[in-house]
């Protein structure tokens, strides 16, 4: 158990280090200066090469790497000039959003997308079966970003449903405050859904061929016992993992939701960096979403290996 999850450890600090590596030579990637964009487009070569060597960007490419991974260590990600403020302060701002449109996404998936893989599983080859087939493949292909203008539009545009907007206001953002939150929510959950109807779905299938389900009915074990109690149960280990994933990536930031709904979280933030080539910002976020996916990812292991012994011996 403690050498898995030594090595568990030992992966997800290389993949931050690799990330990190990565982010950093996007300064030398993209076309636009720092310095430049700092100093303006009608500053002169002095003062840009002043600038240049304040920030430290006049040093070799290894110099600078590693004043950089000695920044991030003791929690400094950069300045961002455009905003005039602090990297890590402005994620830290924009968390709470992503953190609430992350948990209620998820949340609108499992409900809406277990129920209906449970349901498929329990008749398979049936007509729901093959409905739900096709509205799980729906849901998965469906771009989020058309799903959300799809969702928008019902609620917005049409004259039938104008009362919409104002129950649930978009566009705009208030902690805890289910009005703004659930628009966002509910396109983020039902592009998640069909993942896990069909994860659910699969695994309730094996489940439900094993010697102990067909012993529990073989005892006069209701139906619905059998397949949320027996086969449900022994069926979360692959729902954990795909949830854990999920949460990870939600709490990166959702870019695509974020933008359709003018939601202010980190995605945004991140995509609101690229245009005014404020790269601190941009580095400065792409490295949290990767810190905040691997610490998921790690205690999704450690509960994985808590409940299955087996996976702590691999």
């Amino acid at each position: 158990m403690v050498a898995y999850l030594i090595r568990r450890v030992l992966w997800g600090l290389s993949v931050l280090v690799a990330v990190g590596v990565l982010t950093f030579l996007l300064t030398y990637v993209v076309p636009a200066d720092p310095a430049r964009s700092i100093a303006g487009r009608n500053a002169s070569a002095a003062d840009v090469d002043r600038i240049r060597h304040a920030l430290g960007l006049d040093g070799s490419v290894l110099e600078q790497l590693a004043a950089y991974f000695g920044r991030v260590l003791h929690g400094d990600f950069g300045h961002s000039f455009k905003r005039d403020a602090d990297v890590l302060g402005l994620i830290v701002d924009h968390f709470p959003a992503t953190l609430q449109l992350a948990v209620a996404g998820l949340a609108v998936s499992m409900l809406v997308g277990i129920p209906l893989g449970v349901r498929a599983a329990a008749h398979p080859g049936g007509l729901g079966d093959r409905l739900s087939t096709v509205l799980m493949s729906l849901l998965v292909a469906a771009p989020a970003f058309w799903l959300g203008y799809v969702v928008l539009y019902l609620f917005a545009f049409l004259p039938a449903t104008r009362l919409g907007i104002d129950l649930f206001p978009i566009g705009q953002y208030k902690p805890l405050d289910l009005r703004y939150l659930a628009l966002p929510a509910l396109t983020l959950g039902l592009g998640g859904a069909g993942y896990y109807a069909r994860i659910t779905r699969t695994a309730m299938l094996d489940e439900l061929g094993l010697d102990y389900v067909t012993t529990a009915r073989a005892k006069g074990a209701r139906e619905a016992r059998v397949l949320v109690r027996h086969a449900l149960r022994t069926a979360l280990t692959p729902i954990l993992s795909q949830a854990g994933l999920d949460i990870g990536f939600f709490l990166g930031g959702v870019v695509v939701i974020e933008n359709v709904f003018s939601w202010p979280g980190i995605g945004r933030l991140a995509v609101d960096a690229i245009p005014s080539e404020d790269l601190p910002l941009l580095m400065g976020t792409v490295l949290f979403a990767t810190l905040v996916i691997v610490a998921s990812n790690l205690a999704v292991d450690v509960i994985q290996a808590r409940l299955d012994p087996r996976i702590g011996h691999t």
